[in-house]
């Protein structure tokens, strides 16, 4: 991404009044391939435009095998999040994630959280759950986040390149379905329990333990996200959330020739607002939909086209959602109850 359109996606954020708080979420390709001159420019433009009633914050996702001493220094003055890519044990890390050369990158990746450790940074990793996980089993996976103390972890469930003109139940490489990726997790929620230490905070089951104690959600959980998450391409091009690159539908401008009010208003969100209210209104029926408010609309769009037990009138959470709730501490049923009244 030049200056120019960096810059410009920067201010045109901050200076929108509706913009209380602001999230740049520096996602790549591999973000440190980037020198750090880049995101000190970034810096000294968001100083530059915040506001004084506003907050901003700077994650960065990194896949962790080129982090050095200097980029830990780098994020920790400057309060960056930081987000490690991480398949798990090795035996599924290094199977899909290798250099060109093919040489395996589990261990420089562990050098990597090694420093983030050691120089006292916050990270988080982030884990695909695609076939080598399902292999080894949820078991297998929390017992190595434990075994290597890794305290704040979540699981992403392996998704195709979009295709936006594929019919119900086509078939597609690298999915995991619904029913699968619940199974998963409601075993991962057990061993968490089975562990005890409340210290372990495992994303994907924390924000919906948050959601049956009657609090709030992350983006994932709040339904109606249309409009409060973008991805800006390097050319500007503006679309709704990364899940859906590759779908020109979700494409709502350019950054470069239109400021966030023009892109809440462009025809294309609208439109997606609408269908996405009408696929809610399918599911409110559900007795978890307010714990899920109908879940990810990338989940549904994905289950949509090539999940054979897709449903319309259920997101697919309540499986897991019901497991949670008949194991949750009596003291978390007690503060539900009040939330509920």
């Amino acid at each position: 991404m030049s200056f120019p359109v960096m810059s410009r996606t920067i201010a045109a954020a901050l200076r929108d009044p509706d913009h209380k708080l602001v999230s740049f979420i520096w996602h790549g390709g591999e973000t440190t391939v980037l020198p750090q001159t880049f995101y000190e420019k970034a810096l000294l433009v968001q100083a530059r435009f915040r506001r004084e009633d506003q907050r901003v914050r700077n994650v960065i996702q990194t896949n962790g095998t080129r982090l050095t001493p200097d980029w830990a220094r780098f994020f920790r003055a400057n309060r960056f999040a930081v987000g490690v890519s991480l398949d798990g044990p090795p035996e599924i890390h290094d199977r899909y994630r290798r250099y060109a050369s093919g040489r395996p990158s589990f261990q420089d990746v562990a050098r990597g959280i090694k420093l983030l450790r050691e120089s006292d940074v916050p990270f988080g990793v982030l884990m695909v759950i695609d076939e080598g996980a399902l292999q080894v089993g949820p078991d297998r996976v929390f017992d190595f986040f434990v075994e290597h103390e890794i305290k704040s972890f979540g699981f992403l469930g392996a998704k195709p390149t979009n295709q936006p003109n594929a019919k119900p139940g086509t078939p597609t490489e690298h999915y995991t379905d619904i029913d699968t990726m619940m199974g998963f997790l409601a075993r991962i929620y057990d061993r968490w329990r089975e562990h005890g230490d409340q210290e372990v905070r495992i994303r994907e089951l924390d924000g919906l333990r948050a959601r049956l104690r009657g609090g709030g959600a992350f983006c994932t959980l709040l339904g109606g996200c249309l409009g409060q998450y973008f991805v800006v391409e390097p050319n500007g091009d503006v679309a709704h959330c990364d899940n859906f690159v590759g779908d020109r539908r979700y494409t709502l401008g350019n950054i470069m020739e239109n400021d966030f009010a023009q892109l809440r208003a462009s025809p294309n969100l609208l439109a997606l607002q609408v269908e996405n209210e009408q696929a809610l209104d399918a599911m409110r029926d559900c007795p978890e939909f307010g714990v899920c408010n109908g879940w990810c609309p990338h989940e549904r769009y994905v289950s949509l086209r090539h999940n054979l037990g897709h449903c319309s009138d259920c997101c697919g959470l309540r499986p897991l959602i019901e497991h949670i709730r008949a194991r949750m501490p009596k003291e978390e049923e007690q503060v539900t109850a009040l939330a509920v009244v």
